[in-house]
């Protein structure tokens, strides 16, 4: 079977044990980044089975039609990259492993490298005495400060339970189905969403990216933060209104944010608003990319192709193209 991999940044999937999985296949690894329909179309020609990381590109309707071949997208977790319509439309499979009671371990422990890194002030630590400057300006101590959890899901609440063992306390906002949870597990519960804001000293957003969570937090939102406050986003950039981040980081209200998304992935544009902030702190979308990550996410995705291939497709997500 014709098997092609699209946006492999850096050769990674190839080195991984499970890429074994995939032997007696023709596999063909892309390491660009292409959102081109003309060109995706070229290179997906004779592709029988696609393997997408994550929602690195848009799968729509007008590639589908041009892809007579392709019978299997395989992927892992949440898919609004993809058009499933189409997909069904077409006789195209989309197996995608939901995991579910599983967070991403990698993901979570991101967020905490960047709350020490923000809070501490790390990343300006080093750059100063890479320039001969020995120490400038004072961090923050995490014990006994405030860590706030916005969308209490599977990360949220590993998150959570990081802010409690560095003696934190814990306050959760979320729907209120999740804010039950919050309160099942113990941890405290703001009164609302303006309180939660203002009573922060760190704001950890974890949420997935659907129409009722698409800018659920506003500018105004962020000027309630205090000044001495971070957020961080290791979840989708699009929870956060259009530009309202780099509008509130200019005016103080947080003093600090943290951030591993972007509206625009891969950024590459140094000149970038965030990235010209000194009070941002950002990294190139690396909450997942880790070795132990990879192995467990892309065993599923291979097992998926593996599984169609022998007539048994498994995480079926459009079970109405099998009919």
């Amino acid at each position: 079977m014709n098997i092609t991999i699209l946006d492999d940044y850096f050769d990674t999937l190839r080195g991984l044990p499970c890429f074994r999985k995939l032997d007696g296949h023709a596999v063909t690894v892309w390491n660009d980044h292409v959102q081109d329909v003309d060109a995706l179309a070229a290179r997906l020609r004779d592709t029988e089975a696609l393997v997408l990381i994550r929602e690195r590109t848009q799968i729509r309707a007008p590639l589908i039609a041009r892809l007579p071949k392709l019978r299997l997208i395989s992927q892992r977790s949440v898919y609004p990259h993809i058009d499933v319509d189409a997909c069904t439309a077409h006789g195209v499979i989309l197996s995608s492993n939901q995991h579910a009671g599983t967070p991403s371990y990698a993901a979570a422990e991101l967020t905490w490298g960047l709350v020490l890194a923000g809070m501490r002030r790390i990343p300006q630590q080093v750059e100063a005495l890479k320039n001969g400057v020995w120490q400038t300006g004072m961090g923050r101590t995490l014990r006994g400060r405030t860590l706030g959890i916005y969308g209490y899901g599977r990360i949220g609440a590993e998150v959570a339970r990081y802010g409690a063992a560095f003696g934190m306390r814990v306050l959760v906002w979320a729907r209120e189905a999740s804010r039950q949870r919050a309160r099942d597990d113990g941890w405290d519960v703001a009164p609302d969403k303006q309180a939660f804001f203002e009573a922060c000293d760190v704001l950890s957003l974890h949420m997935r990216l659907v129409p009722d969570t698409r800018g659920i937090v506003t500018a105004a939102d962020l000027a309630r933060m205090k000044p001495s406050a971070l957020l961080v986003n290791t979840s989708r950039p699009g929870l956060i209104g259009a530009g309202a981040l780099v509008e509130a980081l200019a005016a103080g209200r947080p003093g600090m944010a943290a951030v591993d998304v972007f509206e625009t992935e891969p950024l590459r544009d140094p000149k970038d608003p965030l990235l010209q902030l000194p009070n941002a702190i950002c990294t190139p979308h690396i909450g997942y990319v880790t070795e132990d990550e990879y192995e467990t996410q892309f065993s599923d995705v291979f097992d998926q192709i593996v599984s169609y291939a022998a007539g048994k497709p498994i995480h079926v997500i459009n079970p109405a193209v099998l009919a």
